[in-house]
């Protein structure tokens, strides 16, 4: 009996790991940035839109973290389920290979 289960999801996730990092990284140069703008004595004017544009910059970067986030939890229990398959198909003793988009079953 051959149990078989392609998948890139893996290398996917550490991926996803390491740009949250960076992202993460630049939230918090942004933010320090915008705590030093705050205590500047630059001209009211020319501080508010750069901190506005600071802030767009941050809610940016924290919209891409929570997708990231959310795409890292959905290949997470992507690949639980996809061992509840491999555990399954070899309780039945029958070979599961799945490709992005078909599955083929051999018993």
């Amino acid at each position: 009996m051959t149990i078989s289960f392609l998948s890139g999801s893996s290398s996917y996730a550490s991926s996803s790991a390491s740009d949250t990092a960076s992202l993460e990284k630049q939230l918090a140069k942004y933010t320090a940035e915008l705590k030093e703008l705050a205590a500047s004595k630059e001209d009211a004017k020319t501080k508010q839109v750069k901190m506005q544009q600071l802030q767009l910059q941050i809610q940016q970067i924290q919209t891409q973290i929570a997708q990231k986030q959310s795409n890292a939890s959905s290949s997470s229990a992507q690949q639980d389920n996809n061992s509840k398959k491999d555990v399954n198909a070899a309780k039945l003793g029958v070979n599961v290979a799945e490709t992005e988009g078909s599955i083929d079953i051999s018993i």
